[in-house]
């Protein structure tokens, strides 16, 4: 017998599920016990909801170091709505581009605009890949405010990417009840895209954190007679000179 083992890696944050698929000489009923237990599986890796998937898009692209940025607007620089806030969002990041081109550094970036909704004063939250020194040059670039508030990000089991997700997307689910999946934030072009892997695994394989992961949360085995899957979510430590892949460890029963 053989199991599917499935997963989605991004950056450290690792999220699987492991579940027995139907079989070719499967009676109907065993049949039938078998693709409930995968289809709970696959829901419990699918990403639905605009924060699960801005939760594996900051994963995949940025790690502990880079910036959390707050851009605020001054009276005289306040912009009249959403769409004219972004533009000059876009102008800034266009500087910021053109700055860090000229030393060989990228950009990468996440943001939302807040403060749309009623009595809200706009706002930007931007999560920006961090090159060292940047506080000076991101206040001398933006020029509509003189409130540029910046901090390094860490990622544990108190501070998790689920967390982070979660709160840029709070006023758009708080205020505009945006439809499941929606994407209520804006990434740049040129952002690592998590995609899941798949593949066919021994009866016996089980998911084990891997040592000195975080175990975010975890889920089985849960069985229905013939089916069964497990689900887990955790978070590899960080390693000296990058990032490194998770790998799967497997155990007997």
């Amino acid at each position: 017998m053989s199991k599917t083992l499935k997963q989605v890696r991004a950056g450290r944050l690792v999220c699987a599920v492991v579940y027995t698929s139907p079989a070719a000489g499967d009676s109907p009923k065993r049949r039938a016990q078998k693709l409930k237990a995968s289809t709970l599986a696959r829901e419990r890796l699918n990403a639905r909801t605009s924060f699960q998937k801005l939760e594996r898009k900051l994963a995949a692209n940025f790690d502990d170091g880079d910036l959390y940025v707050t851009l605020t607007y001054d009276n005289k620089h306040l912009p009249e709505d959403r769409k004219q806030a972004v533009q000059k969002l876009k102008v800034f990041f266009d500087k910021l581009r053109k700055a860090r081109k000229a030393r060989g550094q990228p950009l990468m970036y996440i943001y939302v605009t807040e403060g749309c909704c009623p009595g809200g004063r706009v706002h930007h939250h931007v999560v920006l890949n961090s090159t060292g020194e940047d506080l000076e040059e991101l206040r001398k670039l933006w020029r509509y405010g003189d409130n540029v508030e910046v901090r390094r990000l860490t990622f544990d089991q108190d501070h998790t990417y689920e967390d982070l997700a979660s709160y840029l997307t709070k006023e758009p689910r708080e205020w505009g009840c945006p439809k499941v999946g929606e994407r209520t934030w804006t990434p740049s072009n040129n952002l690592a895209k998590p995609d899941p892997e798949t593949e066919t695994v021994p009866d016996y394989v089980t998911l084990i954190a891997p040592p000195g992961a975080v175990v975010l949360s975890n889920e089985g085995p849960v069985r229905n007679g013939y089916g069964e899957f497990t689900w887990i979510k955790y978070l590899l430590p960080q390693r000296p000179g990058g990032r490194k892949k998770a790998k799967r460890r497997r155990k007997k029963k």
